[in-house]
């Protein structure tokens, strides 16, 4: 029997290998269709200094600064993205999206192979593929440099954790090398993965407890005291390896992660920093104890939600996979919680709490696999197909627009257009800018455009090399582009002018950014070859 097992082994893990090979070509080679992003040229910045830091050009000391706290991050993303910028010749920003994509990647075969430890092959598939069909994941793998790979690493942690062996938990010296590479990587992004290290510690030293005192094996107390003294050894080779792409930590390396932490966790990110919710203007420090439950409900396709409210059903499977689902629960529970008791500041939708996703869908896929276990399997299997149909026909319809995904349950994008922050990352801008290229081409006419915000149309058309960029506050420009974001009456009111050029926009017709007349349109009108809007 045992042979006749093998070839389905080594079929699935073929299949599982090509699966994972052709969703990485397909992501890197999407990421190209995705436009700079509020932050990236203040992080290319960082990731060309930590490039002058490796080569010995730039004293470690210059990364002892408060500019725009970026000091208090480690520099893992940036790092790879600046030296496969200088392997590959093109655009700064394709390369950093490229980078991007890569680990957005990882989490998703991170999530695969965690799930399939923890529930199943089935749920290892189904884990896989709802995480990469998210529409806001998938549109975040493009562009989010910090909370994307960090997501992954914490989802790598939990699968190391969870998958012990729990009527004998036993920490192998294998398993701790994958665990404190995976935390010290995650250092590398955030400090916040140092809470990794106390999760991994609580889970596995409670775990080990708990099985030496209700089990009757001889060596359940060394075992624990084995334990404990490999959690220890983890936390002392993870937080030093933690600073290895983190200059400023470096200079005190069990000491300034923690101290990095503190900070980040205590700072007004966003003081004076509105974000619309519900249609009002809120101050991001001062948001609604509802304003996290409600942009998972909204942001979250709806088999994701059924299957996480279905993953209960794998209680009933014994003892391994009941404390992987409580595992997995409280990660993904606390952080929400924590942050609605302590009124986080939170802006940009939930981005910063990105980590709580992956984790999220894993209970999903296992809910949905206990689910088609049951004599409601059919039932379950339609219900299931037409789930996966739902975020896959957006995510097609609405590339590269994927992070302004919203339930169909509250309407999808039109409903949320002017109640809630839309394309916070202006992904679309390059749209606008990629129209004024064909324009400018086909009409023959080379163009000067402005807007807002600049940086991104001035990063955008770096790609073309028919547009020109100017300030807005130099009057020659003959085009002006505007990103869709702001009050809930701007808003309403940009949609309905009379003056619009060109708008990118949703499959369902949401307005996302413009393209209007700017103060020298009239001396080039009569040239361009413009369609009505």
């Amino acid at each position: 029997m045992a042979a006749a097992t093998m070839p389905s082994a080594r079929t699935h893990r073929l299949a599982a290998i090509a699966a994972a090979l052709l969703l990485l070509v397909t992501m890197v080679a999407l990421s190209r269709d995705f436009g700079f992003t509020w932050d990236e040229r203040f992080q290319q910045h960082y990731a060309e200094q930590l490039w002058q830091y490796a080569h010995g050009e730039l004293p470690r000391s210059a990364f002892d600064t408060d500019e725009g706290n970026q000091y208090l991050y480690g520099g893992l993303v940036e790092l790879v993205a600046v030296s496969a910028q200088h392997a590959v010749h093109a655009d700064t920003y394709v390369v950093r999206h490229a980078v991007n994509a890569l680990f957005g990647w990882a989490g998703i075969v991170i999530a695969g192979l965690a799930a399939g430890r923890a529930f199943g092959r089935r749920a290892g598939w189904l884990a896989a593929v709802l995480l990469t069909l998210a529409p806001r994941y998938f549109g975040d793998a493009m562009n989010n440099p910090k909370d994307v790979p960090f997501a992954a690493m914490a989802m790598a942690v939990l699968g190391i954790t969870l998958t012990l062996d729990w009527t004998r938990p036993r920490l192998s010296w294998s398993r701790a090398a994958l665990l404190a590479t995976a935390i010290a990587l995650s250092i590398n992004i955030r400090p916040l993965g140092l809470v990794l290290l106390l999760y991994a510690a609580g889970v596995i030293g409670l775990g080990s407890l708990l099985a030496a005192v209700f089990t009757g094996d001889e060596q359940r107390w060394p075992r624990f005291g084995r334990n404990v003294l490999m959690l220890f050894v983890v936390g002392l080779v993870a937080v030093p390896a933690g600073t290895l792409v983190w200059p400023y930590a470096q200079a005190q390396p069990f000491v300034r992660p923690l101290t990095a932490f503190i900070t980040t966790t205590q700072l007004d990110w966003a003081q004076g920093f509105d974000v619309l919710f519900a249609g009002q203007n809120v101050g991001a420090g001062s948001l609604p104890s509802t304003y996290v439950p409600t942009w998972l409900l909204m942001t979250l396709p709806p088999v994701v939600l059924a299957g996480f409210a279905l993953s209960w059903l794998v209680m009933r499977r014994g003892l391994q996979q009941a404390v992987a689902w409580g595992g997995l629960l409280a990660f993904a529970s606390v952080p929400v919680v924590a942050a609605i008791v302590r009124h986080a500041t939170i802006y940009d939708g939930i981005r910063h709490l990105l980590f709580v996703v992956p984790p999220m869908v894993v209970l999903a896929a296992a809910g949905w696999s206990a689910l088609l276990e049951t004599r409601a399997r059919v039932i379950g299997m339609l219900l299931l197909t037409l789930g996966l149909a739902e975020p896959l026909l957006f995510q097609l319809r609405n590339h590269p627009n994927q992070i302004i995904y919203f339930t169909p349950l509250m309407g999808g994008p039109q409903a949320a257009f002017a109640r809630y922050d839309m394309d916070y990352w202006g992904n679309s801008v390059l749209q606008a800018v990629a129209w004024t290229d064909r324009l400018a081409r086909e009409s023959g006419v080379p163009l000067v455009v402005s807007g807002n915000p600049i940086q991104a149309v001035d990063a955008n058309a770096a790609r073309f090399k028919t547009l020109q960029v100017v300030a807005r506050a130099n009057l020659v420009y003959h085009l002006d582009i505007r990103l869709m974001r702001g009050p809930s009456e701007s808003l309403r009111e940009f949609a309905a002018r009379p003056d619009i050029l060109y708008t990118v926009r949703m499959a369902d017709g949401t307005p996302l950014c413009v393209v209007l007349p700017g103060p020298a349109f009239l001396s080039v009108s009569d040239r361009l070859k413009l369609e009505t809007p």
